[in-house]
């Protein structure tokens, strides 16, 4: 399997102590049983190279694997990059893990090369873009899917369970709190911080998880914006987002309920976690309350003040012989496209059943719809209507 990373960043490599590295961490323990004859890794700076090197070396000693990577500056459009590209290397997967505003580009590119694509949210911030995508990749017979990790998470498939038994009965409405330490806009993302914002950077995962729970569509949105804290200091965009959605079920149009998100990420660097993040769902005979943050586990110390652990996102945790793997829903998401990819190369599997099953590209168009609608919302504070054809 030969494998394209398209970015080098925070959810690639870990760097600069940001994380574990969740995407090259996942492939190296994916190689640890499948074959995986060549990772490339391409971004802009020349600079990236040491460090995914280094990361790399990290990751291998850290679960005792013996993952290979090599770095490629991209150099011109990313249709010129990737067409050079793909003259010399027969690729069977990408991941896209770029800026927001650099998705569209790069994603058509690497469909329009015949390469299965897997691409970190949100997909693409317009239902013109998103239906472009999807086009190409049914004329080119292409995988595309979103890398939504939090459809893996067991506590979230436990709730959707419960909400297909009505066990709250008819849903009334959710409520949606987010938000993300103020460094990730102001330090980490710096660069490309004002071309995005919080609702479509990480709102987009809750926006996901009620298509994703419930089944339902988006009919229409509002949204309302602050400022003030980040433009301060040199960054163009919004504190926070507070977006309602009125959503509908497909077969029933009397059915419907409200969904309110409230998403900021100027939370103080001294926080418990790098995101807090809860929701609440209220039935017509009962609720259902998820804290996404707290998952039990809490260290107190002098070096790392209070810190609120999430072990089941990803980690590198002992199997029962004592060796450190790399798990969690995290790492399931990515190692199942893998899966899918290896069964689409044996004719296993079709793609119109991952149109039905996994977050295609056909699926993110809900999630789409939604950013677009709360984007257009953001300048009159006016309701918008979706009317994507799902």
């Amino acid at each position: 399997m030969k494998i394209l990373i398209i970015g080098s960043g925070m959810y690639v490599t870990g760097r600069n102590q940001t994380g574990k590295g969740t995407i090259l961490s996942s492939i190296a323990q994916f190689s640890k049983k499948n074959k995986i004859t060549e990772v490339i890794i391409a971004a802009r700076s020349s600079k990236n190279k040491i460090i995914v090197k280094q990361e790399t070396e990290r990751i291998n000693k850290e679960i005792n694997s013996n993952l290979k990577t090599s770095y490629i500056s991209i150099q011109g459009t990313p249709d010129e990059f990737l067409s050079k590209l793909c003259k010399n290397n027969k690729f069977d997967c990408a991941i896209v893990c770029v800026p927001d505003n650099l998705h569209f580009d790069y994603t058509y590119a690497l469909i329009s090369n015949e390469i299965h694509c897997l691409v970190v949210k949100p997909l693409v911030e317009t239902v013109k873009k998103n239906i472009q995508l999807i086009q190409l990749q049914k004329q080119t017979n292409t995988y595309g899917a979103v890398e939504f990790h939090k459809r893996f998470d067991k506590t979230n498939l436990f709730i959707q369970k419960s909400l297909a038994e009505k066990s709250i009965g008819k849903i009334l409405y959710f409520t949606i709190d987010y938000s993300q330490r103020i460094d990730i806009p102001l330090k980490i993302f710096s660069p490309w911080a004002s071309e995005t914002n919080i609702f479509q950077y990480l709102g987009v995962h809750y926006v996901d998880m009620v298509f994703f729970l419930t089944g339902y569509l988006p009919l229409k949105a509002m949204a309302y914006g602050t400022m003030g804290v980040l433009y301060e200091k040199g960054i163009n965009t919004f504190d926070s987002i507070h977006a309602s959605v009125i959503w509908k079920n497909p077969n029933d149009k009397d059915d419907t309920f409200i969904s309110l998100f409230n998403t900021n990420w100027i939370d103080p660097g001294c926080t418990s976690a790098m995101s807090d993040q809860k929701f609440k769902i209220i039935g017509t005979y009962g609720r259902i309350e998820c804290d996404q943050k707290n998952r039990g586990v809490e260290i107190v110390s002098d070096n790392l003040g209070i810190q609120q652990v999430n072990p089941y996102f990803s980690e590198f945790l002992p199997d029962i012989d004592g060796n450190l793997e790399f798990s969690g829903y995290a790492y399931e998401t990515i190692s199942q496209f893998f899966k899918d990819v290896l069964d689409l190369k044996k004719n296993k599997s079709l793609l119109t059943y991952f149109d039905q099953n996994r977050p295609t590209f056909s699926q993110a168009l809900v999630s789409t719809s939604v950013i677009e609608a709360v984007n257009n919302s953001l300048a009159d504070n006016n309701w918008r209507e979706i009317n994507a054809a799902f």
